[in-house]
């Protein structure tokens, strides 16, 4: 199913937390067009947009899409896991 054309509002975020250097904004708002994020700022400074969505104080954080695992992490690791929680020292074998 895709999103209705258009520009969308997401307004009243009560922690915005993105990539960039803003880090974490409140009282935020951010416009989707055409699929992709198109501003982020304060909710009084939004723009005007086709629709909007008022998220009543939610917080909004970015998707975590690039979810792997490299092989050399198969396998039982309980002997290393314990000995981290005794406190010894221990290397991946």
């Amino acid at each position: 199913m895709n999103a209705p054309a258009g520009s969308t509002l997401v307004d009243h975020i009560g922690e915005l937390v993105t990539h960039g250097e803003a880090g974490v904004l409140h009282d935020a708002a951010l416009v989707i067009d055409d699929g992709q994020v198109a501003w982020v700022g304060a909710s009084d400074q939004a723009p005007s947009t086709d629709r909007g969505v008022d998220v009543e104080g939610r917080a909004v954080i970015p998707g975590f899409v690039d979810s792997h695992s490299h092989l050399v992490f198969a396998g039982d690791r309980s002997a290393e896991f314990e000995a981290r929680m005794t406190g010894q020292s221990y290397t991946s074998g």
